[in-house]
């Protein structure tokens, strides 16, 4: 079974150019992953990122923890409040 995790992020007001600019430059970076199959975001509010990820497995998505927390990390000086990132076990088409 997939599993998606679901990662909220709270930017700084008018920081909201400088953190996608920030994701495109990873593009790549992300995309490797292990477990990886799919991702976007959205901006779901003036200072807020709603990152979805498509993992092959509840174990790759909860693996991939610590590579999303390093890259998720660089952020910091462009977030209001840490990042939240949840996993789920999910059906995916």
């Amino acid at each position: 079974m997939a599993a998606i995790s679901k990662t909220l992020i709270q930017i700084k007001l008018g920081k909201k150019s400088e953190v996608h600019q920030f994701i495109e430059q990873r593009i790549e970076l992300i995309s490797s992953i292990d477990g990886l199959k799919n991702w976007g975001f959205m901006y779901t509010g003036e200072t807020e990122i709603t990152i979805i990820a498509v993992y092959e497995n509840k174990t790759s998505a909860e693996n991939a923890t610590p590579q999303v927390n390093t890259i998720l990390g660089e952020l910091g000086s462009l977030l209001a409040s840490p990042p939240v990132r949840e996993i789920f076990e999910a059906y995916w088409y």
